[in-house]
């Protein structure tokens, strides 16, 4: 599954390329190989309609209920992924895995990602662990409730840092109005107490800096999420991007030339080669500019997941036994990651550590503050 950005391109210069096009190229070159353990693999696509209230339930539905897929791949956001995994108890690859939703699965369900649970340790990259020398105000959206309560909070706390002010933002994401008027209240709040450092979780990344481009307050944003700040940093429209000014986030660290990203690369361009030397790392690509290397990524590494994890199932292929090989797989390098991730009972979101990122205004992008 993917998202269907055509649908916003009236109002949103936004371009990831073609999500089917890249999967069914990726998928032919498997299956022509001899597919996995012999098997090869049918690819059904739902593509989600991001402006609609029900478009991930809608997509939902259709491939586990009328496709009756073994399994998903793809991209999914914040609790999306429980109606594949509990609702309708299909196997998953992707999505926010954190643990509060990870009690709720019915099927099997591995991921790169740990749905904000990685920022415990993350936070203490935050400014080379000074943040107890700052007075720290945090914000978040309810969804991200489970992990400002057991992820910030304590780590925070051990850090010796204690909140002048913690806001949730509960005003529904579909009416912009009352999210800017609840969000400004915050924003009040935070200036009011003197905050200077705002710790912006998950979702909030874009609203919260938005409405603060309207103020003349200006405190270092850092964000549990890069992907998250950077869906705001390379927003259409007037922007005043000081807000970005000395921002900090927490996300996975990349290397685009690992090997299986380049052998992945070269299997897609050679399929499409109108593709080719356009696949490149989406962080370095300008706003505004087609970031076809999102959907290059997404298909690359949660095709590889799925590919691993099955053969090592052997031919027996059942949920049963692809958890069990999921379990035991252990290192596996992902394409495009510059960590390995480590797949173990206990860690189905692979474990992958967190690394600092910082805003460069010059460029208007983000990048590693370390190689």
């Amino acid at each position: 599954m993917y998202p269907d950005l055509s649908v916003v391109r009236q109002y949103v210069n936004i371009d990831h390329g073609d999500y089917q096009a890249v999967f069914t190229a990726l998928v032919n070159k498997l299956n022509a190989d001899g597919g996995i353990n012999g098997r090869k693999i049918v690819p059904v696509f739902g593509a989600v309609n991001v402006i609609s209230s029900a478009g991930a339930q809608d997509t939902c539905v259709h491939l586990t209920q009328d496709e009756k897929v073994f399994a998903i791949l793809g991209s999914l956001n914040a609790d999306d992924a429980l109606c594949y995994v509990q609702t309708h108890k299909t196997l998953t690859i992707g999505g926010d895995l954190n643990a509060s939703r990870y009690l709720k699965a019915q099927a099997p369900w591995f991921s790169d990602l740990r749905g904000g649970d990685g920022a415990g340790d993350g936070l203490k990259l935050f400014d080379d662990g000074g943040l107890a020398g700052k007075k720290v105000a945090v914000v978040g959206y309810t969804a991200d409730q489970y992990t400002m309560k057991n992820v910030v909070a304590p780590t925070l706390k051990n850090l010796g840092v204690t909140p002048v002010a913690t806001a949730v933002m509960d005003a529904p994401i579909t009416d912009p109005a009352a999210v800017a008027q609840q969000t400004g209240v915050f924003i009040q709040k935070f200036q009011s107490v003197g905050a200077n450092t705002v710790i912006v979780v998950g979702g909030a990344s874009a609203a919260f800096p938005a409405q603060l481009e309207k103020t003349s307050y200006r405190p270092q944003l850092l964000f549990t999420d890069q992907n998250q700040a950077a869906s705001y940093s390379i927003s259409p429209g007037n922007h005043d991007f000081s807000t970005l000014n000395n921002s900090e986030a927490l996300g996975l660290g990349i290397d685009w030339n690992n090997p299986p990203n380049a052998q992945c690369i070269a299997t897609i361009e050679t399929a499409i080669p109108s593709l080719k030397d356009k696949l490149v790392n989406p962080t370095t690509v300008p706003p505004g500019k087609p970031g076809y290397g999102v959907s290059e990524s997404v298909a690359c590494k949660y095709l590889d997941l799925f590919t691993a994890i099955a053969k090592k199932a052997g031919q027996d292929l059942t949920y049963a036994s692809f958890q069990r090989a999921a379990f035991s797989l252990g290192s596996i390098q992902l394409p495009s990651y510059a960590d390995r991730a480590d797949y173990t009972p206990g860690n189905p979101g692979g474990a992958i550590p967190l690394r600092l990122w910082k805003y460069n205004p010059a460029t208007g992008t983000w990048a590693p503050a370390t190689s």
